[in-house]
């Protein structure tokens, strides 16, 4: 199931307004295609600080309930840097601990966390590098919750664009990270119950909504942000930084007044059509299953466009509406191509062979060939009992 379909492609100016940043590594990239807008050195393998703690949270959303009641450890008094405080057997909810690792970037609640989710920091980590090489991350290796500091716990500013937008997928996530003020619930320090972020932006930026500051000595400033303007996402990463809020203002400006959306497909519209192996129909529409955007350099003109279509090379019917069967690629003309999921227009039922219907009437002529046999053999019994009576 392979063709090439016109439709809206755009391209890229060659000529790209300069963006100067301190920040030895940095991106800027769209929160709904994954679209890379701008970088520098996005690759190189950097100390990520308390950045790590969104893989954390990201990990304590998708395996613990909100109500479900952290114990921290004996030993997490252990714990330096940022802290919740926490007291031996302390207990505290995961949804108010996701909080203090987001706001307060609490390393003991990391503790705590990567102690109840994975027995051990090392049973963690494990969990943390292998969700990292699921979303796609492949310079990132972590060795602990919190980001503080050891030689082999690196990542790059395109792998945490990527953890970030694998978070941002969780609305719980959206609003801890876009939270300047929090009062949480505890069992012993009741004292200490007062969370503020330490991410500047939220309060300088209206349209901020996130999200993570880190710095130790070794990784220096650390940040990865985002803001929702003209209606879309933009996630910026900026590592070993001089001034990170200075470096994220300025990457979101320069992204925002040089790039604009444009829709190119709504949900439902068709966009090609499939093969279907034994159905009543030889073919069935394809429609998208949500808007699909491209994020391009505004001024751009547009260009014939290409489009790939990606799945079996027919499907097999029965087929039903609604039915998600493949994902289509969607060029905007600079090389970038987005997976948008599509499904089913129409149902196309399974076609009903000769054969099938051979069997159906050699079926009914036996049932109706049986029912004369049974009629005619209980005429002759009772015309013998006739006879017999005279």
């Amino acid at each position: 199931m392979r063709r090439v379909i016109p439709f809206l492609t755009l391209l890229l100016p060659t000529v790209a307004t300069a963006l100067e940043v301190s920040a030895k590594s940095a991106i800027i990239m769209d929160a709904d295609t994954g679209k890379v807008l701008w970088s520098k050195d996005p690759d190189t393998k950097r100390y990520p600080a308390s950045t790590t703690k969104i893989m954390t949270a990201l990990l304590l959303i998708e395996r613990c309930l909100p109500s479900e009641v952290i114990t921290a450890p004996k030993d997490v008094q252990k714990v330096t840097g940022a802290s919740l405080h926490l007291k031996p057997g302390e207990k505290v909810a995961a949804g108010e601990m996701l909080y203090a690792l987001m706001l307060r970037s609490a390393n003991d609640g990391c503790y705590a966390v990567a102690r109840h989710i994975g027995g051990s920091v090392a049973g963690f980590a494990k969990l943390m590098n292998e969700r990292a090489k699921a979303i796609g991350c492949t310079n990132t290796e972590f060795h602990n919750p919190h980001g503080l500091n050891n030689d082999k716990h690196v990542t790059t500013a395109r792998d945490l664009a990527l953890i970030t937008r694998e978070a941002i997928k969780y609305e719980t996530f959206n609003r801890v990270a876009a939270t300047h003020k929090h009062t949480i619930k505890r069992s012993i320090n009741k004292d200490d119950i007062l969370l503020i972020s330490k991410n500047k932006s939220l309060k300088h930026d209206p349209t901020a909504d996130g999200i993570k500051t880190g710095y130790t000595n070794p990784a220096g400033q650390c940040f990865v942000g985002s803001a929702t303007r003209d209606g879309y996402r933009l996630i910026t990463v900026v590592l070993r930084s001089e001034g990170w809020h200075d470096d994220n203002k300025a990457m979101l400006d320069w992204a925002f007044e040089n790039h604009e959306r444009r829709l190119v497909a709504r949900a439902g519209e068709p966009l090609t059509q499939a093969e279907v192996r034994g159905g009543e129909a030889a073919q069935v529409p394809l429609v998208a299953e949500k808007d699909v955007y491209v994020v391009v350099r505004k001024g751009t003109a547009a260009v014939p466009p290409k489009m790939r279509l990606e799945g079996p090379e027919a499907l097999d019917a029965p087929v039903s509406r609604g039915q998600r069967v493949g994902h289509v690629l969607v060029a905007d003309g600079s090389g970038f191509e987005q997976r948008v999921a599509v499904m089913a227009a129409e149902d196309v039922g399974a076609a009903r062979t000769m054969l099938g219907v051979g069997q159906s009437l050699s079926r009914s002529h036996l049932m109706f060939a049986l029912f004369l046999g049974a009629c005619g053999y209980y005429v002759r019994k009772r015309a013998r009992r006739m006879r017999l009576s005279f």
